[in-house]
């Protein structure tokens, strides 16, 4: 905003820091303005100093008024720079003859020295030490004067003061933001012995002394969460200092609001030309104000009537926690003065427009509505809000124009006896060149609307009362009723997760702590605190009692996974928590509330902000406790740096594996996807290098397995080729111990334990401390701790039947299990021992087919199972009937169905080889040729299984093969196809469409069995497949019938026969069958038919029909029969 016709002096935008040592004094001094609140404050203090022995002060103002200002002009006054004093002097002789004597009466010579202080939250004492040894240069040892307490410090300071330099006339102590040294006073639970000493040794000094500290509130205000003892000791500490008021008032405000714009001349005339009408109108209508023509023009270009409204404003709680008046001039906010002049007012644009009212008021709507909103003018604005709301819906922009200036003044102007009169609005908006007529009927109907109403007793108008409801005399009433008893920790449930963060970012793990503020202790919560938490989970809570017997209670017992703090006080989160359960109760008892939109959304946003004070005053109370962990005291630091190093000592074993993408407790869905597919390598690759990934590709899978299995000696070359090893090499655990150690403890746990175990058990021992895996490397070290136990290990899979079953080998059923149900796998570990090694081998050869080394009889178990889990499905559950038509077909036999049902149902491979195996074939474990009878029994037990499915298909075949007196070939293939074109029964022409299929390759046999079984081959049962040989004998018969008389019409291959008779009941009998196509016309026929008649020529003709009928019906089909009505 430089070189523009308009700017902002640059020294209001921000607050003084008296402690600077940037100041340049001679700019300083001429722009400090010298109102009269600021002169009455140097008089008494100076008549004070000359006149009596006071010599500790406060200076009590609100936020931005000034205070700092003036405590820099006060030292320079008194300074030891003789340039700085008379310069400073001689503006405050100029502005007021009555200081003439002002620096006599402070009998300076050669100056004071000034320390300045500015206070923060932490010990005053030692801060304070520290100011006055700089200021009197005075050598210290900052480390050592930390040490010290509030009495040594005070000695220190006596004696400092005692020995102030020779050439100086004085002392002078300011305490600027002395209020923040009270809060940690009061924050501490500590009383006001330090400064009540301090105002003694100032006032009990032999050299001058004075002391003066600036608050902007009273002492008594610091204490109100105190008991009423403590209260009155707070107020009488007050006492040794004269309090000054340093507030100014509005003409003070608009003097200082003049002051900081500086305008271009020809700006300024023609500004004070076009408003002076309006400037007059507001000096008429407010006559309290007409002493400030001079300053309402010197404030152009802001609206004269915003100029009066923002001293007002300035010293709303809202504002002065916020905003300070200059704040709002120089900042650059949305719909700021700023922002409005930088439209209005530049090198190439002069509108010489007004920063009007409504323009303030959408200024605070959009920037400080939600601060309003919580404090006591919320009643009042709410309304105000809602009656612009209504205007707006209702009117055009005049009546919204006209409502924000008498809500403006309702709100902020009424303590002020700024009053919206109806003839001043009129006048107002007059000199805004609006006709009076136009005005007056806009607020007629404002008044009509209920949007503004008319009051006899002020002869104003104000902004509509949509509320009777007052808030925050309901939220006083209710504090006070339940401040006594009520459980204010109730409402103090927010915990914050704390992450070890330089744990993270050592070994690549999450781990989380969180904070918990108790008032009570029960076995539920003592038991949380003593037992480890799994990984995803919070493995430390940071406990802070609410009371100190809470404290000493929970320091008996021994909480490993518990840090406990102290803290000396919880006033100032108690007296928010018990505000915002006043607020809740309100809420809910307080019916009325609910039919009233403005209370409503006032008692919203109370407890919306008293939520937000529980949760800052939460954060403060953890961040300043003293916490200790198994009675050790931790040092003063984040919260994150103390979970750290528990973290570090409770997870002592934690492998460290820097991936983000499986190194979590609930990794995503990409990351379980690489999971997966590693998973699926490590099952079927394991002998390969780098698990089979191309070395000139780079997926997901492959990074996980090069940072979390190769690169920490999971996967490894050795004399064997590429495998998981089974016994790690020196180079292998000097490199990774952590891994080693983590290796070896699920070695160790598989192989304690003298039943299975399942992977769960293991995910949960290594989640827990002091290895604290994520659910992400449990699942990949899980597996690949198994494949590292080949050989030596038994895998069992819970089948549908809720038992383990043992399996003979790793697969990707078991797999998925390992991944997503890992209490459905499980694994055992059984120890070698001397055994009849004779047996084995005999053993070995009839099911391996070579001998085995190593654990054999792990090795020939898992061969067994593995033989039998692989036949067909209906194999592992038939009764072994026959179903072939050859009398010769070969049934399962018993033994063979046993082997089978106990190698189905074992889960322990020993027994299943040495116990059950001899008692299945009734051998005896003496018998001296046991090992070549059972060798035998159990080859042949498996060959009888291994043929059962194909004697089954063979006799399906032979039933197609007999009824369509055909073989599987391509003359079978043209009959199929015509009987598709011409057949009406689905269930032939699908016989037919998959006699195709099988006869071109397309389809197994299998399919035809599942149409006759009507039921798919996972489901065969010894029924389904005897009805299933009826079904298709059936489907055989149709599909000739069909067949035949299909080639009636088209000549084809085969013709139909049909004989009908009676049976000895009388009954018809019908036989049909099928015969090639003019095969009577064969010489092999046509012999056998003379055979026949000669044979029969003998007989009567009824007797030759009676021969050639039973011929017949013995070589036809019978297929109907019925009861004759003769």
């Amino acid at each position: 905003m430089a070189n523009q016709p308009i700017n902002i002096n640059q020294r209001y935008k921000s607050s003084a820091r008296i402690d600077s040592d940037q100041i340049d004094f001679k700019p300083f001094i001429d722009d400090f303005i010298l109102h009269g609140t600021a002169l009455n404050v140097l008089d008494t203090i100076s008549q004070d100093f000359s006149g009596s022995a006071q010599r500790a002060y406060t200076l009590t103002g609100p936020y931005g008024s000034g205070k700092s200002t003036l405590a820099l002009y006060l030292s320079s006054l008194l300074s030891s720079n003789t340039k700085e004093r008379e310069y400073a002097t001689n503006k405050l002789q100029k502005t007021n003859n009555i200081f003439e004597n002002f620096t006599s009466r402070f009998n300076v010579n050669h100056g004071w020295v000034v320390v300045k202080h500015v206070c923060g939250l932490d010990s005053p004492a030692n801060a304070i030490l520290v100011s006055i040894y700089t200021a009197l240069n005075i050598e210290f040892d900052l480390g050592t004067v930390k040490t010290f307490d509030d009495e040594r410090c005070l000695e220190e300071i006596t004696h400092s003061l005692s020995n102030q330099p020779k050439e100086s006339d004085g002392v002078l102590l300011l305490l600027d933001e002395m209020g923040k040294a009270l809060d940690f006073q009061s924050r501490s639970n500590k009383d006001l012995h330090l400064f009540q000493s301090l105002a003694d040794i100032v006032q009990q000094a032999k050299s001058p002394v004075m002391l003066i500290g600036f608050l902007h509130q009273s002492f008594s205000d610091y204490a109100k969460n105190k008991d009423v003892t403590s209260q009155k000791e707070w107020a009488k500490v007050q006492g040794r200092y004269r309090d000054l008021s340093f507030n100014p008032s509005i003409d003070e405000s608009l003097v200082l609001v003049g002051d900081s714009i500086t305008k271009d001349d020809d700006i300024t005339k023609k500004l004070e030309s076009k408003y002076k009408k309006l400037i007059a109108n507001i000096l008429i209508s407010f006559e309290a104000q007409s002493r400030n023509k001079l300053a309402l023009t010197k404030t152009l270009p802001i609206d004269p009537l915003v100029s009066l409204l923002l001293g007002p404003i300035s010293r709303r709680r809202f504002s002065q926690n916020e905003r300070s008046l200059f704040g709002f001039l120089a900042s650059h906010e949305k719909l700021g003065f700023r922002e409005f002049l930088s439209e209005n007012y530049t090198n190439t644009i002069s509108t010489l427009g007004l920063y009007q009212p409504e323009k303030l008021w959408d200024y605070l709507h959009h920037n400080l509505h939600h601060l309003i909103t919580t404090y006591p003018d919320s009643k009042a604005w709410l309304e105000g809000c809602d009656a612009i709301y209504r205007a707006s819906q209702k009117g055009s922009d005049l009546h919204v124009s006209i409502t924000k200036v008498i809500a403006l003044l309702t709100i902020f102007g009424f303590q002020h006896h700024l009053h919206a009169k109806k003839k001043f609005i009129t006048a107002y908006f007059s000199a805004r060149g609006l006709e009076k007529s136009v005005i007056q009927s806009a607020i007629a109907d404002l008044e009509s609307w209920t949007v503004i109403i008319y009051r006899q007793k002020h002869n104003a108008l104000f902004v509509f009362q949509g509320s009777d409801i007052d808030i925050n005399n309901m939220v006083v009433d209710r504090i006070e009723s339940i401040s006594q008893g009520v459980d204010w920790t109730s409402v103090c449930n927010m915990p914050q997760n704390i992450l070890a963060t330089a744990h993270y970012h050592k070994f690549g793990t999450m781990r989380w702590a969180r904070t918990q503020l108790i008032n009570k202790i029960d076995s539920v919560l003592i038991d949380s605190l003593k037992t480890p938490a799994l990984t995803g989970e919070s493995f430390l809570s940071f406990i802070l009692p609410a009371n100190p017997s809470i404290a000493k209670e929970l320091s008996s017992e021994e909480l490993p996974y518990a840090a406990i703090g102290q803290i000396s006080s919880l006033d100032s989160l108690k007296s928010v928590a018990i505000e915002l359960i006043a607020l809740n109760q309100i809420s809910k008892e307080e019916e009325k509330i609910n039919h009233d939109l403005i209370a409503k959304n006032e008692l919203e946003n109370r407890i919306q902000l008293a939520n937000q004070n529980i949760e800052k005053e939460l954060n403060s109370a953890f961040r300043n406790a003293s916490w200790s962990h198994k009675g050790i005291a931790i040092p003063a630091q984040p919260l994150s740096v103390s979970a750290s190093k528990i973290a570090d000592e409770i997870f002592h074993s934690s492998p460290k594996v820097i991936n983000e993408l499986v190194n979590r407790s609930k990794p995503s869905g990409s990351a379980n996807s690489a999971i997966r597919k590693l998973m699926n390598a490590m099952l079927k690759s394991g002998d390969k290098e780098d698990l089979g990934f191309a070395s000139d590709s780079f997926p997901p899978e492959k990074g996980l397995y090069l940072s979390c299995l190769k690169s920490k000696g999971w996967h490894c070359k050795s004399d064997e080729g590429y495998v998981f090893p089974s016994q790690w090499s020196d180079a292998s655990i000097k490199a990774n111990p952590s891994m080693h150690a983590l290796w070896l403890d699920g070695v160790t746990f598989i192989k304690s334990s003298k039943t299975m175990i399942t992977l769960d058990d293991l995910y949960n021992r290594w989640m827990q401390p002091p290895f604290g895996l994520t659910l992400g490397l449990c699942r990949l070290y899980g597996l690949a701790l198994l494949k590292s136990l080949e050989g030596q290990i038994a895998f069992y899979d819970l089948d549908s039947t809720k038992q383990f079953i043992f399996i003979p080998e790793l697969d990707e059923e078991l797999i998925t299990k390992i991944y997503k149900h890992p209490l459905e796998a499980g694994v055992r570990y059984f120890e070698i021992s001397k055994i009849q090694t004779h047996l084995l081998d005999t053993l070995a050869k009839a099911t391996i087919g070579e001998d085995k080394s190593g654990d054999i009889v792990l090795g020939i178990a898992k061969h067994i199972v593995k033989i039998v889990h692989t036949l067909p499905t209906w194999v592992k559950k038939t009764s072994g009937e026959s179903f072939s038509q050859s009398n010769n077909a070969q049934v399962l036999t018993k033994e063979a169905k046993t082997f089978r049902n106990k190698v189905i149902a074992a889960n322990d491979p020993y027994k299943l080889i040495l116990e059950d195996l001899p008692g299945i074939f009734n051998l005896d474990k003496n018998d001296k040729n046991i090992d070549e009878k059972l060798g035998l029994s159990l080859k042949t037990a498996i060959e009888d299984l291994s043929v059962q499915h194909d004697m089954l298909l063979s006799g399906f075949k032979q039933i197609i093969m007999s009824n369509l007196a055909a073989e599987f070939d391509d003359d079978l293939k043209a009959r199929c196809e015509l009987i598709v074109s011409v057949a009406q029964r689905p269930n032939v022409k699908e016989l037919a469409s998959r006699l195709i299929d099988y006869i071109s390759g397309n389809a197994k046999f299998e399919s035809i069995v599942n149409l006759a079984a009507t039921v798919p081959e996972r489901n065969w049962t010894d029924k389904h497949l005897r009805n299933g040989l009826d079904e298709l004998q059936n489907l055989c018969i149709q599909f000739r019938r069909i067949e035949s008389f299909s080639n009636i019409s088209n000549k084809g291959s085969s013709q139909p026969l049909v004989l009908t008779t009676t049976d000895s009941s009388g009954n018809y009998k019908e036989h049909d069958s099928f015969i090639k196509f003019n095969l009577e016309n064969e010489k092999n026929v046509k012999s056998a038919v003379d055979s026949v008649r000669s044979t029969i020529a003998h007989l009567s003709k009824e007797e030759q029909l009676a021969a050639l009928t039973n011929i017949l019906s013995s070589l036809m089909d019978s297929t109907t029969s019925s009861k004759s009505n003769d």
